[in-house]
């Protein structure tokens, strides 16, 4: 058969253009109907604790210049359907410069549930991070004493280790003294990259500590380097919002008490008055099962373990609110008490316990208190504890970084 030279050249372009076609038709079924890679990059991103951690989860993270259109979007695990809730921006000022920073709390979660989520700016997302409501039942919690280092690395091992032997560890506390200088904003990066294994997981509950609380010239300052890198419950007492506040996870209510008094008094002189009254109501208003307190700074003297002047503040209403256990930090020692009780030790009250150090800082002067019945100077390597809460159970164990059993106790109701 013989065509002509136009219809040759007609056909030959109907031709091409029927392969580019049938092309992108399936370069669209392959490419474009999938997941693309992710591409956005969030810097420090970390899970916070909320109030109430069955129906809700704070989400941040830092970005690299001011977003306008910065997002996190979530999913049931496993399904398709995106729910998209957009970031609040800020910016903050450090001594190495702009921080550009976003923040979203997701709210109306379903308990007991396992979600995905990402963030995004623009067209652009992160990887998939994984996100497990509260329960409401058992549960086990990571808790770190002093983090502060000259080398982060001591503190990065110490949170690894802790989270691959407990991967189904629902939340982290740290006890305050996270870094060893508050305004120094290269120590908080490398408290992030020591726990970034944990942050995009589980969420944090960090508590304040007196060296978040010192300026450059390592003078006493307000802290405000901390306070803007963790949006935290804003239930505390009136003007101290995120440095006091509660939450529950499971059965267990958690009051978090801002102990740097000596810090603070230029700018917070009724610091722990104001929390003593707050602490009284915020323990009365809990149904809780089991209520566990949190301090930075113990509430004993070291020389003879007599309640000092904090401990004079705060043990009567630690008493009165039935108060099960109490965490400090501080000394970079473990220490647990026997049940104590209207200033002596007693058969039944509360257990009191000094956390020990995740990090590289020790100190040697530290001696165990009449009252504590266990007790590790922690010097050779740190240390990290577990809560695990279970049928009527509070069980608080605490292992060296290699995982060497150092106490455990149980209490049960």
């Amino acid at each position: 058969m013989r065509w002509s030279k136009a219809f040759s050249k007609t056909g030959l372009l109907a031709l091409m253009l029927a392969v580019v076609g049938i092309g992108i038709f399936f370069y669209e079924r392959q490419y474009c109907g999938a997941e693309q890679p992710a591409r956005y990059e969030p810097q420090q991103l970390r899970q916070v604790i909320t109030a109430d951690s069955k129906t809700s989860r704070t989400i941040m993270w830092q970005t690299q210049a001011p977003e306008s259109d910065a997002w996190v979007e979530y999913k049931l695990q496993g399904e398709n359907e995106l729910h998209r809730v957009r970031a609040q921006g800020k910016e903050f000022a450090t001594d190495s410069g702009t921080v550009y920073q976003q923040s979203v709390t997701l709210t109306a979660l379903e308990p007991g549930t396992v979600y995905e989520y990402r963030a995004g700016g623009g067209k652009e997302f992160s990887a998939w991070q994984t996100l497990k409501t509260d329960t409401g039942g058992a549960f086990t919690a990571l808790i770190f004493g002093d983090s502060q280092s000259l080398d982060y690395n001591v503190w990065r091992k110490t949170a690894a280790y802790a989270y691959s032997h407990d991967p189904e560890a629902a939340f982290f506390i740290n006890m305050g003294d996270l870094v060893d200088n508050g305004e120094q904003y290269s120590q908080w990066r490398s408290w992030f990259r020591g726990a970034s294994g944990l942050l995009p997981q589980i969420p944090v509950a960090p508590i304040s500590g007196n060296h978040e609380n010192y300026s450059l010239q390592w003078k006493p300052y307000r802290g405000d380097l901390y306070l803007n890198l963790f949006d935290l419950p804003l239930n505390g007492p009136d003007g101290l919002q995120k440095q006091a506040y509660s939450y529950d996870y499971g059965d267990v209510h958690f009051s978090v008490i801002d102990t740097q008094q000596e810090e603070l008094n230029e700018w917070q002189p009724e610091l722990i008055a104001s929390q003593v009254s707050w602490l009284e109501r915020d323990l009365a208003a809990s149904d809780k099962k089991w209520k566990i307190v949190l301090v930075h700074r113990n509430l004993f003297r070291y020389q003879d373990g007599r309640p000092n002047e904090l401990g004079a503040a705060l043990l009567p209403v630690i008493d009165r609110g039935n108060v099960d256990v109490v965490f400090s930090a501080h000394n970079h020692t473990y220490g647990r008490s026997a049940p104590f009780k209207n200033g002596n030790v007693a058969s039944q009250g509360t257990i009191y316990i000094s956390s020990g150090r995740s990090g590289d800082k020790t100190w040697s002067g530290s001696r165990a208190k009449p009252q504590e019945v266990a007790f590790d100077g922690v010097l050779d390597q740190p240390n990290y504890m577990k809560l695990t809460v279970n049928d009527g159970k509070l069980t608080v164990t605490s292992l060296k970084q290699d995982g060497k059993l150092i106490d455990t106790v149980t209490l049960t109701k």
